[in-house]
């Protein structure tokens, strides 16, 4: 099968390493003033799979671009191959029922916590500056409403006669 050895050259293909594929994912996620990081390359949701197909097309010079619906299908097909027999191994010594390995998160909320992290923009995220509006910060020239249960500090004259015995 043809498309089987191009999405195996594809997924085999170093794209952690072509700082031609980091600038360009850099600016299709949005921040193209620094490369894309080595966890934004390695991230397997659409937008860098896409990113990936296109890439290797326009490097290798393919005669016709790559059929992205079939590449993911054959990788989820692969990952879920490769995921079966690994949980088919036997466990190590001393590792009990794997309640120590950490949860497998999503790509996209590593690469969220991996920007927190590190203090990078999150994109989408509009930045609020943390500043004071003048005029803002002075206390209320205008005296406290009462409530209603709260009494007069001062008894008016007719309150005072009709307490009277």
């Amino acid at each position: 099968m043809a498309d089987t050895e191009l999405f195996e050259r594809i997924q085999a293909y170093a794209f952690g390493a072509d700082p031609e594929f980091a600038n360009g994912l850099a600016f299709v996620l949005g921040h193209p003033e620094t490369p894309a990081s080595e966890a934004e390359m390695n991230r397997d949701d659409d937008l860098v799979l896409h990113a990936k197909c296109f890439f290797y097309a326009r490097k290798e010079q393919l005669s016709s671009p790559v059929d992205f619906a079939a590449f993911k299908s054959w990788l989820g097909k692969n990952t879920t191959e490769s995921a079966q027999t690994s949980t088919e191994s036997p466990n190590a010594p001393g590792d009990g029922n794997g309640s120590n390995a950490e949860p497998a998160y999503p790509s996209s909320f590593a690469h969220i916590v991996e920007l927190i992290t590190t203090g990078q923009p999150i994109p989408g995220i509009q930045e609020i500056p943390d500043t004071v509006l003048t005029g803002h910060d002075l206390a209320s020239e205008k005296p406290r409403r009462r409530k209603p249960w709260e009494k007069d500090e001062v008894d008016s004259p007719a309150e005072t006669a009709s307490a009277a015995p």
